[in-house]
């Protein structure tokens, strides 16, 4: 049993063991979490996005997502291409296969979110969202 904590260690914790589930099931899919977001955000976005908008999606630097992209290229993730309209825009598309990948993903998701909430009532799960996303909205 975790021992009483402040609130910023306790969401660390839980973040560092999520994290390490996350990634264990992921691999089994040869992804990454960095990368399981991408695919998550470019699903969202109908499929394609460009490079800009997965690194403020992300939150991260232009060349993480170079590294993140690439090699989700090279094993047949993505494809890639310039935007033929403004050439300093690369979009960046699901392949079939990155499809596939995703509905599994989220099937993954829902089950691992139904555990992780399981001893929660609905309107605790509601509350509990609510707060962390005013906890979260303080640190901007």
């Amino acid at each position: 049993m975790l021992p009483q904590k402040d609130v910023g260690y306790l969401i660390k914790n839980i973040n560092d063991r999520l994290k390490v589930k996350a990634d264990a099931e992921l691999k089994q899919l040869n992804l990454t979490l960095s990368q399981s977001r991408v695919l998550a955000f470019l699903d969202s976005c109908g499929g394609q996005a460009t490079q800009k908008e997965i690194e403020n999606f992300l939150e991260v630097s232009h060349p993480t997502v170079v590294g993140i992209i690439t090699r989700m290229e090279q094993n047949g993730h993505l494809h890639c291409w310039v935007d033929e309209t403004d050439k300093r825009n690369k979009i960046v598309a699901l392949t079939e296969q990155a499809k596939t990948l995703g509905e599994e993903m989220e099937q993954q998701i829902l089950s691992n979110e139904r555990r992780l909430l399981a001893s929660l009532s609905e309107e605790e799960t509601e509350k509990l969202k609510q707060m962390l996303l005013t906890i979260y909205n303080n640190l901007e």
